[in-house]
């Protein structure tokens, strides 16, 4: 294993896209930072102040939805760029395993070079250390759950641009059900709750909601921004809990699927299937002993 984890980890660090990538997550990130300073000093010269508490909520969210949805967008890329076609042949479970762990370090690296724009954020007096906190964690699990989605599309299909197009198509489609759910929907019902839960955006904006400003000149804008995401669920509602939770069932689906897809013929037990094994019955057991830290979300 470790062996396979050091040559994933050289064949990938020594792209130039990799590089790309680093450079391109600091300049997102920049540009949002920038774009939102100047919808506040817009705002500023219509002589509507903003307030220390609506400048903190206007660059938190705007940060964090600007770095969901590049996760989001760079994961199934990196997925394939650690995908070699010639190696087909050599691919297995652990290989597979290895693969994705490096996919997951690289993501959350890139994930820590915009720590600083964060830092920032303290000191407007607005965002509470859990707040911000539980908008991080969202982040990082969307990482991890859209780099597996990455990894198991491209290793099922071991054809990388048609992996790309049917893994983006398919998270579109997802994400513009999530939105028609909870647009159309006049009552949080459970199948409505946990549709919402599972929109990035939607789990990603709950920890920082309850306390988005009631009035001033930027709250409709957010009060809309909740009508787009949440629909009828209420803005106090913990669907970050519910994703956090149900993202790692999906995780262990996910990689179940793909290491089904690659393992040699005929097909016999494995080392990995024991340690596989081992890790569903440890999460399942915290799933239902914790069940009610997540189901709290639920109607």
């Amino acid at each position: 294993m470790r062996a396979a984890l050091r040559e994933e980890w050289q064949r990938l660090i020594r792209r130039r896209r990799i590089m790309l990538l680093f450079i391109s997550t600091v300049l997102v990130m920049l540009l949002t930072a920038q774009g939102t300073g100047q919808l506040a000093g817009m705002a500023t010269l219509a002589d509507l102040p903003l307030l220390n508490a609506q400048i903190d909520r206007l660059f938190a969210t705007s940060l964090c939805l600007a770095l969901q949805g590049w996760v989001m967008l760079l994961s199934p890329l990196l997925a394939v760029s650690a995908y070699t076609v010639g190696l087909q042949t050599k691919l297995n479970p652990i290989v597979l395993l290895a693969r994705l762990l490096v996919v997951w370090a690289v993501m959350i690296l890139a994930i820590g070079l915009t720590l600083p724009f964060f830092s920032l954020l303290p000191l407007f007096g607005s965002l509470s250390l859990p707040e911000i906190g539980w908008a991080f964690a969202v982040i990082v699990v969307t990482a991890l759950l859209s780099g597996a989605y990455g990894v198991c599309w491209v290793t099922v299909m071991r054809n990388p641009p048609a992996a790309l197009f049917f893994a983006y198509s398919v998270l579109a489609l997802w994400l513009v059900v999530g939105v028609l759910i909870a647009g159309r929907d006049t009552q949080p019902t459970l199948p409505v709750v946990v549709a919402v839960a599972f929109n990035p955006f939607a789990a990603l904006l709950a920890p920082l909601a309850p306390a988005f400003p009631p009035d001033g000149p930027i709250a409709a804008d957010l009060q809309n921004l909740l009508r787009f995401t949440h629909g009828v669920v209420d803005r106090a509602t913990p669907l970050y809990r519910l994703y956090i939770a149900g993202s790692g069932l999906l995780i262990l689906v996910l990689l179940g699927i793909a290491s089904f897809a690659v393992h040699p013929q005929p097909r016999r037990w494995q080392r990995f299937d024991t340690l596989f094994s081992i890790v569903c019955v440890v999460y399942l057991t915290a799933f239902f002993a914790w069940r009610d830290w997540w189901s709290v979300a639920l109607p």
